[in-house]
């Protein structure tokens, strides 16, 4: 056998090893995250909380996780009266192969959907979200004057080191593995809080690519934010630099934000150690913002 035909083997071989190896992974979290007859993992479901109230908040959660890590939020935000609808971004809290076909285009769609099927109730509407779900929030705002505020949980506006490296490698990083590890350190630091957080901690070459995406046409549009803004940033985020929350809370062109810090707690702030907290400052924040 020729060279040509030696490389034409090996390459076979690790296409084989590499698809055994992906679909190791997927049984893996499908066996730790059971779904239920909706096709959504069992506690990782959208979440509708009706209010009393006029007001409406949509929240959207980040990538790689579902609408449970708002769920406290939602509750939160909920008992002082808000409608609150927490909806789940195309691919997330299903199966990694649906999550790898998912894209910016698919999240940010899905988000601008649920933003017009809340104002079309006639209600005041306020957006939030926690990490890419914060960006997206802020781009939703940009683009419609009508909503009335934005909360942002440690908004994924600054592309981290690994998501930058991908974006460059990412063809060759995609012949080396079909799913790569989220990296980055641990984004909770409450460990029970993070057991019992539904995400796949893993994603693909191509997804990271997807996220930096959302981080670039979030960060264009920050100038054109007019609304309130509302901004929770933790100084020990594992993923965001206390520089980089300066530098994009002061890109956006709101006259009424405020940028909140907290410490003891890391990206993942919606869950981690002293979450109550930051939802109570964000409730009575809205109060004055979300008639």
């Amino acid at each position: 056998m020729n060279t040509a035909g030696w490389y034409a083997v090996i390459a076979v071989g690790w296409a084989v090893v590499r698809a055994a190896i992906a679909r190791r992974t997927e049984r893996a979290f499908e066996a730790a995250n059971p779904r239920g007859p909706d096709g959504y993992v069992i506690g990782g479901e959208p979440i509708t909380l009706r209010g009393s109230r006029a007001g409406a908040v949509l929240l959207l959660h980040g990538y790689n996780d579902s609408p449970q890590s708002m769920y406290s939020v939602a509750a939160a935000l909920n008992a002082r009266g808000w409608t609150v609808r927490v909806p789940a971004f195309p691919g997330h809290a299903c199966t990694l192969p649906v999550f790898a076909a998912s894209g910016s285009a698919q999240w940010i769609g899905a988000a601008r959907d649920e933003l017009a099927a809340l104002r079309a109730t006639g209600r005041p509407v306020a957006v939030g979200g926690l990490s890419m779900g914060g960006a997206i929030a802020l781009l939703l705002a940009a683009e419609d004057p009508g909503v009335r505020a934005v909360v942002a949980f440690a908004p994924y506006l600054h592309a981290s080191l690994p998501v930058r490296v991908m974006h460059a490698i990412s063809w060759i990083a995609t012949l080396g593995a079909r799913y790569v590890a989220s990296g980055g350190g641990r984004s909770v630091r409450d460990r029970v809080a993070g057991e019992r957080m539904i995400a796949y901690g893993t994603g693909t070459p191509r997804l990271l690519v997807q996220l930096q995406h959302v981080v670039h046409a979030a960060r264009v549009v920050l100038p054109f934010v007019r609304q309130p803004v509302l901004y929770l940033q933790s100084r020990e985020d594992n993923r965001i630099p206390v520089s980089a929350a300066e530098e994009a809370f002061a890109l956006i062109g709101s006259a009424d934000k405020t940028l909140h810090w907290t410490t003891g707690n890391a990206h993942v702030l919606t869950v981690d150690y002293g979450h109550e907290e930051l939802e109570r400052i964000a409730a009575d924040w809205l109060e004055s913002r979300l008639e």
